[in-house]
Formats: structure tokens, C-alpha cells, sequence
């Protein structure tokens, strides 16, 4: 299912999704950290390989994570400065 663009949003689902959001970045966080010491310690013992960059094409879902809840936090604060006027 399609999410509605978030200017369509009420604050309510802004704030839903911006926590939402914050769960997904924390375990895309661990998630890469985790593949970081692998990747550190694989390279550390086998010397380089695929295995050694594999944290730079895993890090997409971490990055668009941290956009998305940067543009929601833009959003919500837009919303609270046109609400405080």
C-alpha cells in the first residue's frame, strides 16, 4: 500500500511515522554496526574481499532512513511554526 505524501498527513500520522521511523533507523544502525565488525574481522582474517565493502552497499536502507525522518522532522516543525503564528 502507498503512503500518502506527507504533506497530506495529519500531525498526528507525521508523529506515527516519524516514530516509526526512529525504530527503523536504530535497528538499521545496529544492524550495520553489526556488518561493520564482521566485515572488520573477516578482512582482518582472510585478508580483502567482497566481504570488506559489503558495509558500503548495505548502508542504502540507513541512509534512506535517516532522510526520510529528517524530511518528517522538517515537516512537523513547518507545521508547528504555521500553528504558533
Amino acid at each position: 500500500m502507498k503512503e500518502k505524501p506527507l504533506k497530506q498527513q495529519s500531525i498526528d500520522e507525521l508523529y506515527q511515522n516519524e516514530q516509526n521511523t526512529i525504530k527503523d533507523f536504530t535497528r538499521n544502525s545496529v544492524i550495520l554496526i553489526i556488518i561493520i565488525a564482521i566485515s572488520i574481522f573477516l578482512t582482518a582474517e582472510k585478508g580483502f574481499g567482497l566481504i570488506t565493502f559489503l558495509p558500503i552497499f548495505s548502508s542504502y536502507s540507513i541512509l534512506s532512513s535517516y532522510f526520510r525522518l529528517k524530511n518528517i522532522r522538517e515537516e512537523i516543525k513547518s507545521r508547528l511554526i504555521h500553528l504558533k503564528q
